[in-house]
């Protein structure tokens, strides 16, 4: 086996065993009573996260929708096709999340049967194709959060690229900036030669002048 393939297969196991060292199974108070449940706590996700991961989840493994009950804070998944927990027959499938303190958050679910709700007591093999569901969950909101993390790491790229290029815009403004200034000081110095040159022919002209002045009053002088 090759070493990256290794690694990622042991990734996998490590991930797998401590998401399945946190699914428990409990009593819990839900819309249709107190029934039995499993818990799944998720590590460093956010409750949106698990709740978005969840429907996708439920939708594009089992073919059902989840809907949201805002009286009794719940998700429902009607009629899923889980053929392993109904055995032929549709799952009713209740969620709630909780988020701690901590960005993490956990995840109850309750299977309905149909007329009984699944528990490792009653149905031990389906029970424990419950736990792989969940489990797989687990590692979906692991990909899931991985992916959005992806995402956002190439729009930081892409920001960065966008304030590169309005920083190149900058320096080719600068540069044409400077080239302007660069000719407009070419001008004026040339400017200044010719206006050197300008005042220069100005005083002869003014020597001439005061000479013509100067040879106008010796005449009136001599009249």
């Amino acid at each position: 086996m090759k070493p990256l393939v290794m690694l990622s297969s042991l990734l996998f196991l490590l991930a797998f065993s401590k998401l399945q060292a946190q699914a428990t199974e409990h009593l819990l108070k839900m819309s249709q009573g107190a029934n039995n449940a499993l818990s799944l706590q998720i590590a460093g996700a956010d409750e949106k996260l698990v709740a978005e991961t969840w429907k996708n989840y439920m939708k594009d493994f089992y073919d059902a929708k989840v809907k949201w009950d805002r009286k009794t804070k719940e998700y429902l998944a009607d009629d899923a096709s889980i053929t392993a927990i109904g055995l032929g027959n549709t799952v009713d499938v209740y969620a709630t999340t909780e988020e701690d303190k901590n960005n993490n958050t956990t995840i109850n679910v309750w299977f309905d049967l149909g007329g009984a709700f699944l528990s490792s007591r009653e149905h031990a093999d389906r029970y424990e194709e419950a736990e792989k569901l969940m489990l797989r969950f687990g590692l979906e909101v692991a990909r899931e959060k991985t992916r959005l993390e992806l995402d956002n790491e190439k729009g930081e790229l892409r920001q960065l690229q966008k304030d590169l290029e309005r920083l190149k815009t900058a320096n080719d403004r600068y540069h044409k900036e400077i080239e302007r200034a660069q000719e407009a000081i070419k001008k004026a110095e040339a400017d200044i030669v010719q206006n050197e040159k300008d005042q220069q022919d100005m005083l002869e002209k003014i020597a001439g002048q005061e000479k013509a002045i100067q040879s106008v009053e010796q005449r009136l002088n001599g009249l």
